[in-house]
């Protein structure tokens, strides 16, 4: 008792912030309950693991700002306990939550077999974070952590400290609302169903994939490389629309998603909030779009008829609604909502890129409307706080951009000779690899950000603005 006192002692007469030799740039909490699981939390950055904690605001203590950042990151209210490792990064504290925590078990593997803690009252859950784990240190778990050179004191700051208290979860339902909890039968129903027809669930994993980014980006890179300035400008416009009103009215519904109400339903990895579905608003959006381009209209030319577009339009994009309800990521009503808002975008990209203006210009390509477009994103981005949304951003600023050197349409920015497409894709592996480099080497995640942020910035400009230019300038020679 007198030993224990003594370091007491020693450590509360050290550890002052005036007298501190060390000023760390960030605060951190270890929680972990008697089994050794430990509280850790993924960003939407990195998608790496790390103790809940951030940085350290002018003026704040150490001990004020781990628990204000860790109920930021997981909604847990903390008390701070003993100091357990300090150096010019980061100061790392013991802590107790006030009431014992709660957690979900996975219902499929997220690779780090882990169960989830509901983070969803927490201030950066949708944003910074993408998900709160209770996790053992396995290897799984220790090679995905963000910080490698604090791998090997997890452990012993785990010993060091008293264990929490946690309980199972059995559902969430008391925070739904009735008509969240009416939909939960009919989803059970319908997974079962699909479950019994391989071929639907086949079909539905197909068609899921007209809601992922990769298709997006890679429709919009195809576009970009292919087509005129106008047809990817029109893409950008539609994609941007959906990813910024989407995570809008999810954080403002901010509604669970349905297997935290039924754990038994997650059929695959989600993370965020439910209302609308972001896969059912791009895939309308995306087909809308497609689909109109090849719609006949009055005496113009076009492929299909205007009821075969929007009957054709309407399956595809409850096809890929309904795949998001069989993973149990979706409600119905969220797909509903989505078709809605993915529709309403569709019909406008293909206004905007139908209507001219002066000099009977299109007005997709108009650089007035992708100002007010930059001006409007950047102040939404400072709103959701993701790193997606500053990639966006700098993305519609590099297509800006490129407006102001690409006024001749037919002669610059048809990209259709395979030189331009192999002097691209050449330019945008070399820029893909030295951001790798950059953001390796670094684990800071403003770092990150503005090297990722630059290299998608870069890599528009080399596409529609080096590219054509080294190809011209090499065939005049």
């Amino acid at each position: 008792m007198q030993l224990l006192f003594f370091v007491s002692l020693l450590s509360s007469s050290v550890f002052s912030q005036e007298n501190l030799s060390y000023q760390p740039k960030g605060a951190t909490c270890v929680i972990h309950n008697e089994d050794g699981q430990v509280v850790l939390v993924q960003d939407y950055l990195t998608r790496t693991l790390s103790l809940p904690g951030g940085y350290i605001d002018s003026g704040e203590t150490f001990q004020a700002a781990a628990k204000r950042e860790t109920l930021e990151e997981t909604g847990i209210n903390v008390d701070i306990g003993e100091l357990l490792s300090i150096d010019n990064n980061r100061v790392v504290f013991a802590c107790q939550p006030r009431e014992s925590v709660g957690f979900l078990k996975q219902a499929i593997d997220n690779h780090f077999g882990a169960a989830i803690i509901p983070a969803l009252n927490s201030k950066h859950f949708g944003k910074e974070i993408r998900q709160v784990y209770l996790a053992s240190l396995t290897p799984a778990v220790l090679d995905k952590y963000r910080y490698p050179a604090d791998t090997a004191a997890l452990n012993s700051w785990v010993k060091a400290s008293r264990p929490s208290v946690f309980h199972e979860l059995e559902d969430l339902s008391d925070k739904a609302s009735e008509l969240q909890i009416k939909q939960l039968p009919v989803m059970a129903s319908f997974q079962a169903w699909v479950k019994s027809m391989p071929m639907i669930g086949s079909l539905l994993s197909l068609s899921n994939c007209l809601g992922e980014g990769a298709f997006a980006v890679g429709l919009f890179l195809l576009f970009l490389l292919f087509l005129p300035l106008r047809y990817s400008l029109t893409i950008a416009f539609a994609l941007l629309a959906t990813a910024y009103s989407v995570n809008l009215l999810k954080m403002i519904f901010a509604i669970p998603r349905p297997f935290y109400l039924l754990p038994s339903l997650q059929q695959a990895q989600a993370s965020g909030f439910s209302f609308p579905s972001g896969h059912a608003t791009q895939a309308a959006a995306i087909v809308g779009l497609l689909l109109g381009w090849v719609t006949k209209r009055g005496e113009q030319c076009g492929y299909i008829g205007l009821s075969t577009t929007l009957v054709s339009w309407l399956m595809l994009s409850l096809l890929a609604g309904a795949a998001r309800v069989w993973l149990g990521v979706h409600y119905p009503a969220d797909i509903v909502a989505g078709v809605v808002l993915g529709g309403l975008i569709a019909l406008v990209s293909l206004v905007v890129y139908q209507r001219r203006y002066s000099d009977q210009k299109r007005l997709i390509e108009s650089t007035r409307l992708w100002l007010l477009l930059l001006v409007v994103y950047f102040f939404a981005t400072l709103q959701l706080l993701q790193p997606l949304y500053v990639f966006v951003w700098f993305a519609a600023l590099g297509l800006f951009i490129s407006l102001f050197f690409n006024r001749e349409q037919s002669e610059v920015l048809n990209i259709n000779h395979w030189q331009q497409v192999i002097a691209s894709v050449t330019g945008i592996v070399v820029i893909t690899g030295m951001a790798q480099y950059l953001v390796i080497s670094s684990t800071t995640s403003i770092i990150i950000l503005s090297v990722n942020a630059l290299a998608i910035f870069s890599g528009i400009l080399w596409i529609l603005i080096g590219s054509p230019y080294l190809t011209r300038h090499f065939n005049h020679r």
